[in-house]
């Protein structure tokens, strides 16, 4: 017999919330290595989560960085999704 414990999974930790920050800081650095001129360079997010990781890029190369003008998209890909 099944019971309500034998569906509970324990919960852990993958990241806090410092360590996102961290690598988010990191990736926009490298960003910043590899194109110097945003003019031509667009950040795309995949929707719905990948939305909050593009604005959140960003945010981070705008405030954190001084880079002005990054352009931002996003796109929907449910209907091209085969699981």
């Amino acid at each position: 017999m099944y019971t309500k414990q034998n569906y509970t999974m324990n919960q852990k930790v993958l990241l806090t919330s410092k360590e996102v920050t961290i690598i988010l800081h990191r990736l926009a650095c490298q960003l910043i290595e590899k194109h110097l001129d945003f003019s031509d360079t667009v950040l795309i997010g995949l929707q719905p989560r990948g939305k909050f990781l593009a604005e959140r890029i960003k945010q981070i190369l705008e405030n954190e960085y001084q880079v002005s003008n990054i352009k931002i998209g996003f796109l929907d890909i449910t209907f091209f999704r085969d699981d």
